[in-house]
């Protein structure tokens, strides 16, 4: 696993997750922040991410046409306990005692793939080979 140093952006990323957990905390509901990531693409609607985490990892997956992205929760206990394995078409997310197993549609390159854990989110980014 390869654990980035911190992004410049990630202070603007914490105050807008604070500033989003406030807002929604306003109206009542119980707001989950998972983590902030900003995808661009080609100019046309996106899928919408597909949430896991029945199995004790909360996860989502968003694909576009270069890159998988996978972002998933970490808890504060678990920070110094997250790996992330890229391996063909699997990534394996391990965070504290819980593994999850995930199959991508597509083969990615390991090496061009990226894994950072920042404020407790776990982003797993895998390049698709073309």
């Amino acid at each position: 696993m390869v654990l980035m140093s911190n992004n410049p952006y990630d202070e603007i990323f914490k105050h807008l997750a604070e500033i989003l957990k406030d807002a929604l905390n306003e109206s009542g509901g119980k707001p989950k922040v998972i983590g902030c990531a900003i995808i661009t693409g080609g100019g046309g609607p996106e899928p919408e991410p597909e949430a896991h985490g029945d199995d004790g990892i909360d996860y989502e997956v968003t694909e576009s046409d270069q890159c998988v992205y996978i972002t998933a929760s970490i808890p504060p206990e678990c920070e110094e306990q997250v790996s992330a394995a890229i391996e063909g078409k699997v990534v394996t997310l391990t965070i504290g005692g819980a593994q999850e197993t995930i199959d991508l549609d597509s083969e990615v390159d390991e090496e061009q793939s990226s894994v950072s854990c920042n404020h407790g989110v776990l982003d797993v980014v895998c390049v698709k080979t073309e």
